[in-house]
């Protein structure tokens, strides 16, 4: 879905400085389009390897072991080009999380407005636990961007190992019937309903702890870590703990929704080094692994965040009355061979 009007206003509205908001009934919309220099921690694309050594300009970064380094060249079958491995991660797509279904934080503040019930509308719900104590729940909608910023900036020109795909607006929550319906989003994740309940909780501590210095346990597919449980892939979430929680756990379910209805490959490990392109392979089970956060709004983090790594430094300052709307760039784990000698 292209959506051109959208990018130039969003190019003004940067520009400008322009952040919207729509009086009436229910939450309103607010954005900014994110500084593509000086709202991105360009620090979260390293480590940076090239045939298997760093190359870190000293500059650290959370990375693992994707199984694909440590040799020192490369061989492309389909095109018989021999090249070298490289290995970093590149940033690729903004999400932003919203109340208000048809805002698209990131793009400016612009609300397409589109038709819906009240029911559509992102909430805070509270209610009664079993303990006595109050639980809070929530429901939220997101917007997925396809922006390669390195290519877009034209950093690097020319490399397979880069995204080269124009500006996209591929997934938006509102028009998805399976966004709010738990039972039905199961349709396409049914393995999720064995991973319910104690299951769950029992796996998010583990997989936290390990998120905590590090990356989660890819095994552990069916929670985030700290963030809760991975499914159902819905903008409902059961325990909300805080605004930045839950905005992370729903950009968590959105990848993992898109790997399961194949229309999202990975780009980390062997097999995608061997595929010798810059969109990787098929994975319909995501290794959310291969993903790191940046909040770029309401104010950039200048953090790098894996999935399901506790967040008590995102979470500070980042709950005000005003902030309802939290925008994201997304790193993702790019293993390739860049191409060194080609006979055709």
């Amino acid at each position: 879905m292209k959506m051109l009007f959208a990018i130039l206003f969003a190019g003004c509205a940067a520009l400008a400085g322009y952040t919207s908001a729509q009086p009436g009934i229910g939450p309103v919309c607010t954005g900014r389009f994110p500084n593509l220099i000086t709202d991105i921690c360009y620090d979260c694309m390293f480590p940076v390897s090239l045939a298997g050594n760093l190359i870190n300009i000293g500059v650290s970064g959370d990375d693992y072991d994707s199984g694909a380094g440590g040799a020192p060249v490369c061989l492309c079958a389909a095109s018989l080009t021999v090249g070298t491995p490289m290995s970093f991660w590149e940033p690729t797509y903004m999400v932003d999380v919203t109340n208000k279904p048809g805002c698209m934080p990131l793009l400016g503040g612009i609300d397409i407005s589109p038709p819906f019930n009240s029911l559509e509308y992102g909430a805070e719900q509270r209610s009664a636990a079993p303990s006595g104590s109050l639980k809070k729940s929530a429901f939220m909608h997101v917007n997925e961007y396809i922006n390669p910023v390195m290519t877009a900036l034209g950093v690097i020109s020319d490399s397979p190992c880069l995204d080269q795909r124009g500006f996209d607006v591929p997934f938006i929550s509102w028009a998805d019937p399976t966004w709010n319906d738990d039972a039905l989003a199961m349709v396409l994740t049914p393995y999720g309903y064995a991973f319910g309940g104690i299951p769950s909780i029992a796996a998010e501590a583990p997989d936290a702890i390990a998120a905590s210095t590090g990356f989660p346990t890819a095994s552990l597919f069916w929670v985030a870590g700290a963030w809760g449980p991975m499914y159902p892939v819905t903008g409902n979430v059961a325990s909300a703990n805080s605004p930045e929680q839950v905005a992370h756990l729903l950009t968590a379910r959105l990848f993992a929704k898109l790997h399961a209805a194949g229309v999202q490959q990975s780009t980390a490990g062997l097999a995608a080094l061997r595929s010798c392109g810059a969109m990787g392979i098929p994975e319909f089970l995501m290794d959310k692994r291969q993903y790191k956060t940046n909040r770029v709004f309401p104010f950039p983090d200048n953090t790098c965040t894996p999935f399901g790594r506790p967040l008590l430094l995102q979470e500070k300052g980042a709950a005000r009355p005003q902030d309802k709307d939290y925008g994201y760039f997304i790193f993702r784990k790019k293993d390739c061979c860049a191409p060194v000698y080609s006979p055709l």
